[in-house]
């Protein structure tokens, strides 16, 4: 029902699709411990995050939480059986994608959500179980293709369970699943879809919609009852059943040639016909407004309609609500976090006494300015970090710092030296002078000699 309301539902998928897009993913990497193995590890860590191109993979578990309520994955670390040659369209649909990366074998496959489920938990982590089932229906065709897509672990357990069909559920590893759930407790075996609490009034729009299309087309259809000449007897027309056959097709193509072309028409009619229009009930055209819905459904899923169209409202109450917003996505970011750096430590890193730890920053394509002022403010007032600023900007610091390197190698500050500014000379006859002496600080300034580069010396006391 949530899929089919996503596709079918204009507000709905919008919502769906800003709160995946609402964070940057712009992120940093630490160890938890320092060790002689912490940077190696930090590299390694960095290079299973570019090899499982890391962002698409957050944005589409974002994308199934808000439909779905649940999520449901696996980290794949092996080698991938190599592809190459001619397919068929059905082989060509299920070749996994293959990672040509020399050190790190690293890929998230996502599970289908309708035959997995959550069974329990270990150290708060959910452990999930998948139905061996789904592959039944690729059994007459493209199933070895299938199964080559999904992990080891998954290929041997459908094998055994080939020969017991009723231990149809295997309980996967949980170091190398990540399943997730939001909108409800941890002990909730389910989690609910964004869209739950506004499915009744998404559906009642639809209905709404679908009514007064039907209510356009009768009126446009324009009924007209044709009432022949009655005779004396009651009942009975003054025309014969020929005549009046006659008059009805002269009728009806003098109507049709109305409608389709702006020329005059003329069409005899027998003395004491009659020609009714029948009115069409438009009411509910103006009863419900279309306003009233798209608000309430946008209030149901947590959006101010201001915000989605940019009508009416204002700037504080849109940042307000676009905050909440922001909250409820790092919430879910959190959790996508934790399992992330769970999987990658046990199967990529491999090394549980020194973990490596990712951390998303809180920044949206809203407050991305607040931010940077935040951490240019650290950096320079509190000693903070290079490369969590440099991370705030929205560029990867390694690459940053790379060209850093470079250019300090190929000496660029000579090669290209600074264009002489009042920011940038330090020698202090090139200073340009205050063009405004009027300023009562400049007349201050100049008049104690601040300007003089170094400055003065005070004496003590």
């Amino acid at each position: 029902m949530s899929k089919y309301l996503y596709f079918s539902n204009g507000v709905y998928s919008r919502v769906i699709n800003y709160m995946v897009s609402l964070p940057t993913l712009d992120h940093i990497v630490y160890e938890l411990q320092k060790s002689k193995k912490s940077h190696k590890n930090i590299d390694k860590f960095n290079d299973a995050l570019r090899v499982s191109k890391h962002k698409l993979i957050v944005r589409d578990i974002l994308l199934k939480l808000g439909i779905e309520g649940t999520y449901f994955g696996y980290l794949e670390t092996n080698e991938q059986p190599k592809t190459q040659g001619s397919f068929s369209n059905d082989e060509l649909r299920y070749i996994n994608e293959i990672n040509t990366n020399e050190i790190i074998k690293c890929s998230v496959l996502t599970l289908p959500s309708n035959y997995c489920k959550i069974v329990g938990t270990k150290d708060t982590s959910y452990v999930s179980a998948f139905d061996l089932s789904y592959f039944d229906q690729y059994r007459t065709n493209g199933l070895a293709n299938k199964l080559r897509k999904y992990p080891k672990e998954i290929r041997n357990a459908y094998q055994k369970y080939l020969k017991e069909r009723n231990k149809n559920w295997y309980v996967m590893d949980n170091d190398k699943t990540i399943t997730l759930k939001v909108g409800v407790n941890i002990s909730d075996q389910w989690g609910i879809p964004r869209g739950l609490q506004a499915f009744v009034d998404i559906l009642f729009d639809q209905l709404f919609s679908d009514t007064k299309r039907n209510v356009i087309d009768e009126t446009n259809g324009n009924l007209v009852v044709h009432t022949f000449p009655e005779s004396n007897e009651k009942g009975q027309s003054t025309l014969t059943l020929t005549q009046q056959k006659n008059q009805h097709e002269s009728l009806k193509k003098a109507l049709f040639a109305r409608r389709n072309s702006n020329g005059q028409n003329l069409v005899s009619l027998a003395a004491g016909t009659k020609l009714e229009n029948i009115e069409v009930d438009s009411d509910i055209l103006t009863k419900i407004k279309d306003e009233d819905l798209l608000k309430k459904i946008s209030t149901d899923l947590g959006f101010a309609v201001s915000a989605l169209n940019g009508d009416k409202g204002n700037y504080s109450s849109q940042q307000t609500n676009l905050n909440l917003i922001t909250a409820e996505v790092f919430t879910w970011l959190e959790q996508i976090v934790e399992e992330l750096n769970k999987v990658i430590n046990l199967n990529v890193i491999k090394d549980m006494k020194n973990p490596i730890i990712l951390t998303y920053l809180p920044i949206t394509h809203l407050n991305r300015n607040e931010k940077i002022g935040h951490m240019k403010d650290l950096y320079t007032h509190a000693g903070g970090s290079l490369m969590a600023w440099i991370s705030s900007i929205g560029i990867p610091p390694e690459a940053y710092l790379s060209l850093m390197d470079r250019e300090r190698e190929e000496k660029f500050d000579q090669k290209y030296p600074v264009h002489q500014t009042s920011f940038t000379q330090s020698n202090n006859d090139k200073k340009p002078e205050n063009l405004n002496p009027e300023s009562e600080h400049t007349v201050k300034t100049k008049t104690n000699n601040n300007n003089e580069n170094p400055a003065p010396s005070k004496e003590k006391g």
